[in-house]
C-alpha cells in the first residue's frame, strides 16, 4: 500500500462513516460467515470500527486492526460508547502484523484488500493471516467485480450517505478510470469537509488492484488455504458509487 493511504484515511476519519448506508444487514450477514468457524475474530484494516463493534455486540470476541491513528481513536471511542470489553482495536499494518493470539476467522471488508496493488504486500498479508488463524479457521475477503472492459468516467460528485449533523458540509468528486489488462482501477478523488465553518478538504489518487474469481483462488490456494467458496449477494460496499461497486466474498479455510 501506498505510504500515503495513511494520510488518505486520516484525511477521512471524521466522516467515513456517512458514506456508508446503515450498516445492520452487513453485520449480520459476517457475523452468519464467522459462527461457521467460531468465536475469536480479526477484523483486518478495521477503520472506525463500525463492524467491528457490531460483531462484538453479536457476542463475539473482536480484535480490529488497523494502521491509522484517527480511525483507530474513532473505534475505542465507539468501544466505550458502547460499554463493551469483548472487543479491542490494535494499531498495526496488515502486510507485517504480530499478534499475540490465533483466530478461528479473519476478515477484510469494503474492497480493503484491493489496496494491496504489489504481490509481495499481498503475499505478505497473507502469510501473516494464515500464521494468526487456528486449524479450521477461515479467512473472508469482500472483493470488487472486476469490469469486463476498459473506462473512463469522470467529475462524479456525490453527497454522503447518512445525513450528516446540522451545519456541516460534506461531498466527494472522482475520476475513475479502469484498465482490465492490468486490473488497476484508478481514482481521483476530491474530499470536500465543512463544519461550522471548519473547512477540510483535499485531492487523492488511489489504486486498487481487482481479482478475477480463478486469479484470488489460485493465489489463495498458493497461500495455503483450501475449500475455497464464493458467496455472492453480499453487496456492501458503496465506494464506487452505481454500477461499480459490486462486489462478492470469498472464504477460505485453514487445515
Amino acid at each position: 500500500m501506498p505510504a500515503d493511504m495513511k494520510e488518505i484515511y486520516a484525511l477521512r476519519a471524521d466522516t467515513i462513516d456517512y458514506f456508508f448506508p446503515e450498516r445492520d444487514k452487513e453485520i449480520e450477514h459476517w457475523a452468519d460467515i464467522a459462527a461457521e468457524y467460531g468465536d475469536d475474530i480479526l477484523h483486518v484494516m478495521c477503520g472506525t470500527g463500525e463492524l467491528t463493534v457490531g460483531l462484538a455486540k453479536n457476542g463475539f470476541s473482536v480484535t480490529g486492526l488497523d494502521f491509522t491513528e484517527s480511525m483507530i481513536y474513532q473505534a475505542k471511542d465507539r468501544i466505550e460508547d458502547e460499554g463493551l470489553d469483548n472487543v479491542e482495536i490494535i494499531k498495526g499494518d496488515a502486510r507485517h502484523f504480530s499478534l499475540n493470539k490465533r483466530y478461528d476467522f479473519v476478515f477484510v471488508s469494503t474492497g480493503d484488500f484491493h489496496h494491496f496493488t504489489k504481490r509481495e504486500e499481498l503475499d505478505s498479508f497473507l502469510a501473516k493471516t494464515y500464521a494468526h488463524l487456528k486449524p479450521g479457521g477461515a479467512l473472508g475477503i469482500e472483493l470488487y467485480v472486476p469490469p469486463d472492459e476498459d473506462f473512463k468516467k469522470s467529475g462524479r460528485k456525490y453527497g454522503p450517505l447518512r445525513k450528516p449533523p446540522q451545519g456541516t458540509t460534506l461531498w466527494r468528486r472522482n475520476e475513475i478510470s479502469y484498465h482490465s489488462e492490468k486490473k488497476i482501477l484508478e481514482i481521483t478523488e476530491e474530499f470536500h469537509y465543512e463544519d461550522n465553518g471548519d473547512l477540510k478538504e483535499g485531492e487523492y489518487d488511489i489504486l486498487l488492484r481487482l481479482f478475477s474469481k480463478i486469479e484470488i483462488e489460485t493465489i489463495l490456494m498458493d497461500a495455503g488455504f483450501d475449500d475455497v467458496k464464493h458467496l455472492e449477494g453480499s453487496n456492501f460496499s458503496p465506494y464506487l458509487p452505481g454500477e461499480y461497486s459490486n462486489t462478492w466474498i470469498i472464504v477460505a479455510v485453514k487445515e
